[in-house]
């Protein structure tokens, strides 16, 4: 089960990564997409599954390395959605900005919990 939950964190942030930089080029040229959404919607879904693969270890008795990545991983569940909550309104350039910006957030706390996971 461990080694899922690290394998998972990997393949989020490869998927991030790609979100973000997608989301950053048409900040820049056409703006949100209408499949942004969707794509999203599938990461924070795969997010919360590898929460679920984590409150499970935790349940069990995997602890993580540092108590901190708790708060990472509450966190990095709430970043997409709240960015898409707040940019709902927002032409679609912007939207792509505030989208991306909340990818990067969200990829910067899955390094985060790389690093403090084990």
């Amino acid at each position: 089960m461990q080694q899922l939950h690290a394998t998972g964190g990997v393949v989020l942030l490869g998927a991030i990564a790609v979100f973000s930089l997608i989301l950053l080029v048409l900040a820049f040229t056409r703006g949100a997409r209408p499949w942004i959404e969707r794509a999203r919607t599938l990461l924070t879904a795969l997010i919360a599954l590898q929460a679920a693969v984590g409150a499970l270890l935790y349940v069990t008795g995997g602890r993580p390395g540092e108590t901190l990545h708790v708060l990472y991983g509450v966190v990095a569940l709430a970043a997409l959605p709240l960015a898409s909550s707040f940019s709902s309104e927002a032409p679609p350039k912007a939207r792509a900005g505030v989208l991306a910006l909340g990818g990067l957030l969200t990829l910067g706390l899955l390094v985060r919990l790389l690093s403090t996971g084990d």
